[in-house]
C-alpha cells in the first residue's frame, strides 16, 4: 500500500473518530467515563493531558468496535427485539463528574427491570473477561440503577466479538454489587483529584496497575512500574508462558518420536489401520533450488548470489535468565 493512501485513510479515519467521540461523547476532559475508571490511572490522565495522535491500526482498532455493535444491534433487530436502547448516557450525580455510555440497555416495561450489555471486539478473546471489562460493567451496572428510579437493574453481560476465528464469547451472570460501585466511586475520585493536581501544576504521582492491556498503551515508554529491576505483577504470565514453552518442546519431542516409529512400521510392512485411521509412507516432490548451479551461472556474468540478498527484521521474544 502506497504511503499517499496510508496517510488519506489515517486522516479520514481520524476524522471520524474525532467525529463520533463529539458526537457520542462529548468534551471527555471535563469527565470521566466508566472506561476511563477502569483503566490505569496514570494512564486515564495522560489521555487527557498530554493525548497520543492513534496511528492507523489503532484507529482501525476503533472502527472494529464500532463495527461489533452494529452487528450486535443489527443481529437484535432481525431476532425481533424491540426493547433495547444504544449509547444510553448515564450522568453521576456526585463531586465527581462522572458519565457512563452504556452500549445496550434492555428494559422490561412489564417486570420494570433493565439489563446491561457490554460489547467488545478485542485482538483475540482471553478464557476470562478482563479487569477492566468487569469494572467497567460493574460502574455501569451501579449508576444505571441509580439513575432509574421505579426500575431493578436485574443483571449484566460482556459480549466479546473476534473478527477472526474465534467468533464471539459471552461472559454474564453479573449482578449490580454496591460494595464495588462504592469503590469504583472512591477510586474516580482518587483520579479525578490527581488529574486536576496535575492541571493545576501541582506534583501528583498517579497510580500505575500492571495488566495484560499494558502492550496497548501509548505511555508504557516512561511508565514507573516498567523502570523497576523486576516487574512483579506479570511475574505469574511469564512463568505460565515458561512452563507451556517447556511443555510444547517435550510434546513435540514425544510427537516426533511416536511418528518415527509409527513410521518405520508403515515403511517395513506397508498400509495399515489403527484407531480407525489409515497410516502409511507417502512421499512427495518438492522443488528446491540448487545454489551451487545458481552460483556458477552467476559467475558467468560475472555477479554472485549474494548480491540478491536482501536484509530482513522480524520480532519474537526473547526469554533467558536474568542476570
Amino acid at each position: 500500500m502506497s504511503d499517499n493512501l496510508k496517510h488519506t485513510l489515517r486522516t479520514a479515519l481520524q476524522k471520524l473518530a474525532l467525529q463520533q467521540t463529539s458526537e457520542t461523547l462529548g468534551d471527555r476532559t471535563t469527565y470521566l467515563g466508566a472506561s476511563d475508571i477502569a483503566a490505569c490511572p496514570r494512564k486515564t490522565i495522560l489521555a487527557r493531558i498530554a493525548p497520543s495522535e492513534p496511528d492507523l491500526v489503532t484507529l482501525l482498532r476503533f472502527r472494529r468496535g464500532h463495527m461489533a455493535e452494529d452487528i450486535v444491534a443489527d443481529a437484535f433487530t432481525a431476532a425481533g427485539f424491540t426493547n433495547f436502547e444504544r449509547q444510553v448516557e448515564v450522568i453521576h450525580d456526585g463531586e465527581v463528574p462522572l458519565k457512563a455510555h452504556i452500549d445496550f440497555v434492555f428494559t422490561s416495561e412489564a417486570a420494570k427491570t433493565k439489563a446491561v450489555l457490554e460489547v467488545k471486539s478485542p485482538e483475540s478473546i482471553p478464557e476470562q473477561p478482563y479487569g477492566s471489562w468487569e469494572m467497567q460493567l460493574y460502574l455501569q451496572m451501579g449508576l444505571l440503577a441509580r439513575n432509574s428510579p421505579g426500575y431493578t437493574v436485574e443483571k449484566g453481560a460482556i459480549l466479546a466479538i473476534n473478527f477472526g476465528s474465534e467468533g464471539l464469547e459471552l461472559f454474564n451472570g453479573y449482578t449490580p454489587q454496591a460494595t464495588i460501585l462504592d469503590g469504583l466511586l472512591d477510586r474516580a475520585q482518587a483520579v479525578w483529584t490527581d488529574y486536576r493536581k496535575i492541571l493545576s501544576n501541582v506534583e501528583a504521582e498517579p497510580a500505575t496497575e500492571v495488566t495484560p492491556l499494558c502492550g496497548f498503551c501509548d505511555y508504557i515508554s516512561t511508565c514507573p512500574q516498567f523502570d523497576a529491576d523486576e516487574v512483579p505483577e506479570l511475574a505469574d504470565k511469564v512463568e505460565i508462558l515458561t512452563m507451556l514453552q517447556e511443555q510444547q518442546k517435550n510434546l513435540e519431542a514425544d510427537i516426533s518420536n511416536r511418528k518415527g516409529q509409527l513410521l518405520a512400521i508403515a515403511s517395513q510392512r506397508g498400509p495399515f489401520k489403527a484407531y480407525g485411521r489409515l497410516l502409511q509412507k507417502t512421499t512427495r516432490n518438492r522443488k528446491a533450488m540448487n545454489m551451487e548451479r545458481l552460483a556458477a551461472f552467476l559467475k558467468e556474468y560475472g555477479h554472485s548470489p549474494d548480491e540478491f540478498k536482501e536484509d530482513g527484521f522480524y520480532s519474537f521474544l526473547e526469554i533467558k535468565k536474568a542476570a
